[in-house]
């Protein structure tokens, strides 16, 4: 069986999804309403938490996902997180629920009050991801 996972970080982009599973799969833009995106201490890569009603965060959702690469998501995301089904918005005004990797509370101290910039992300920050995460490239 399949899944959808919205796709918020470093995750959205497709030089790292292609690193970390092994199918091909479709891709559509969505948001998340109800979550905000932040920045973690010390680290290039963001998380999401649960916010007030008006905030959202935009995203990628990968359809179909297969069960395998799921799992393969669920080793890359790590101790932090863990998965949520939330639904989300897509721009012809329709919904989707997809699995989205959310900060575990425990470890919410980490987390700066800061957004996190995918445009920096793209820009720059994505060399120092793959230098640090070896094996990568």
């Amino acid at each position: 069986m399949s899944v959808h996972v919205f796709t918020y970080g470093s995750l959205m982009f497709d030089r790292v999804w292609s690193k970390v599973v092994d199918g091909k799969y479709e891709k559509i833009g969505a948001r998340l309403h109800g979550y905000k995106r932040r920045k973690i201490r010390g680290e290039i890569y963001p998380t999401v938490l649960p916010g007030a009603s008006g905030d959202s965060v935009d995203g990628i959702i990968y359809l179909n996902v297969s069960k395998s690469d799921v799992k393969t998501l669920d080793t890359f995301e790590g101790e932090y997180y863990q998965k949520e089904m939330a639904e989300c918005g897509l721009s012809d005004g329709g919904n989707i629920a997809a699995w989205v990797y959310v900060f575990k509370e425990r470890y919410r101290h980490l987390v700066e009050d800061e957004p996190w910039d995918p445009v920096w992300f793209s820009e720059d920050g994505i060399y120092t991801f793959f230098a640090r995460f070896e094996g990568f490239e």
